[in-house]
């Protein structure tokens, strides 16, 4: 079937996007406390969790899909219900984790992440991509790491990146089976230096119990719909290279 017309322009907004409103203030607002707390973070804790989550072969989908996927449109809505979906689960285990403070903020963290890659492998589902093997695992932490970035240079380059690694037919670009695992290595240090700092500071209001609620269940939903919003960017890109 045919891609519609208005996705071009969809795909260049997001292109042109900033980070958003919700992230940008959370950030602005717990900077300083934020960037201490990242600091604390041990780099091979975030690449572990990375690591361990994405690596299985048997991530459970968040939802069953039973449209078309050659069906453009069909696939964006499913791939809408996906983000509503894991924006509703992580708005209600920041919540809990936020209620009481310091002593369950981080415990989120593990959660969120397998959250989030579960919602990149659903939305690539929805249109159509299994993502089965090593190939597929590095597009997902791509696609993880741009939705954690908040640098405009950072986010442009990695926007690059990954559409470089579309090939012709929506496939990606083959990468040596020996230059697999230090590519993953390479990506999962950038990716968790980007959540370490982009939520770490975002989190910092949970650390206030009750009202550290309220911040976690916001921050996890806005850091779903970002994670979405980048997964919708790139696999709708694969579909536009596979319709050409």
């Amino acid at each position: 079937m045919p891609i519609p017309d208005t996705i071009e322009a969809q795909q260049q907004a997001y292109r042109n996007s900033k980070p958003s409103f919700l992230g940008r203030g959370i950030e602005r607002l717990t900077n300083p406390v934020g960037k201490t707390l990242a600091n604390l973070v041990p780099k091979s804790l975030m690449e572990g969790v990375l690591k361990g989550i994405d690596s299985a072969m048997s991530v459970p989908a968040l939802l069953d899909f039973d449209h078309d996927k050659a069906d453009f449109a069909a696939s964006q809505k499913a791939a809408r219900k996906v983000e509503r979906y894991a924006r509703s689960i992580n708005a209600a285990s920041g919540a809990a984790a936020g209620f009481a403070g310091a002593l369950t903020a981080s415990a989120d963290i593990p959660a969120t992440i397998a959250v989030a890659l579960r919602n990149i492998r659903d939305t690539g589902r929805a249109y159509g991509y299994e993502g089965d093997g090593k190939r597929e695992q590095v597009f997902r932490l791509q696609v993880l790491e741009l939705a954690a970035l908040d640098d405009p240079e950072d986010r442009k380059a990695r926007l690059d990146m990954l559409e470089n690694d579309i090939a012709d037919d929506g496939s990606l670009t083959p990468i040596a089976t020996q230059s697999i695992e230090p590519l993953v290595d390479q990506i999962v240090e950038r990716v968790s230096r980007a959540i370490a700092f982009a939520t770490f500071r975002r989190r910092a209001g949970m650390l206030v119990p009750l009202i550290g609620s309220a911040v976690g269940g916001f921050v996890n939903s806005q850091f779903q719909q970002d994670v979405s919003k980048a997964a919708r960017y790139a696999f709708q890109a694969r579909r536009i290279a596979q319709g050409e």
